[in-house]
């Protein structure tokens, strides 16, 4: 297996974008708190959390918050997800060189940059403006980042036993949560158990997702490496 030989000035700049990896997740989820108290009409079991990046108008407005309210939560939330996104795939770029250099690996953080980059779509694309686009980089986010942990924890089975279970199991377990959800909107009997909403299923993922990237951020920033 052929690796990348980086330098010892080149160690240092990548360890400083490890802290773009620790922040990522720390914005995207504090942007979903801000707007949620922005957005008093919020409901976890009936609401999809890309409802907060759209503007609530008529009854909604006039019986929970201001209209200033409501539009503080739109940019927050979308802003937030542009935010967070960007730097999940300026993480995965400024560090490609302390990856592996095999065809999973490649494919593994590939999967991973295109996820962040899907996830900032999700802000540039409420569901107001296009509700397709937004749907498809939502799934993207929500499908191909797991898969890409999965395959990471594969590909380090041997050689970093403790991150390669983690990256499985935060895999899978993401996929399940958000696989019910879609069975859930499918009205399939298995579905049945999770809430009207996808509020819950998609802030689970989004927290287990986030841990893996800060994670990944302190370990790149302590030692220069994945």
């Amino acid at each position: 297996m052929r690796i990348y030989i980086i330098t010892m000035a080149e160690n240092i700049k990548v360890r400083k974008f490890g802290l773009v990896g620790i922040a990522s997740p720390i914005i995207g989820l504090l942007a979903v708190f801000v707007s949620i108290y922005f957005s008093p009409w919020f409901e976890w079991p009936i609401h999809a959390l890309s409802d907060l990046g759209v503007a609530q108008e008529g009854r909604l407005i006039s019986q929970f918050a201001q209209e200033g309210d409501t539009q503080i939560a739109v940019w927050t939330f979308n802003g937030g997800m542009i935010v967070a996104g960007l730097l999940i795939a300026i993480f995965v770029l400024c560090t490609r060189k302390t990856i592996p250099n095999n065809l999973m690996s490649k494919i593994a953080y590939s999967l991973i940059f295109i996820g962040g980059i899907n996830l900032a779509l999700v802000g540039v694309f409420p569901y107001n403006i296009s509700g397709t686009i937004h749907q498809i980089v939502a799934i993207i986010y929500f499908i191909f980042t797991p898969i890409g942990l999965i395959m990471i924890g594969i590909e380090r089975r041997s050689k970093d036993r403790n991150f390669a279970i983690f990256s499985i199991g935060s895999g899978i377990v993401s996929l399940v949560v958000i696989g019910g959800a879609v069975l859930g909107i499918l009205g399939t009997p298995i579905g049945s158990i999770y809430p009207e909403g996808v509020a819950i299923p998609e802030f689970i993922e989004a927290v287990i997702l986030g841990l893996w990237i800060g994670i990944a951020g302190i370990r790149v920033f302590r030692t220069g490496k994945f």
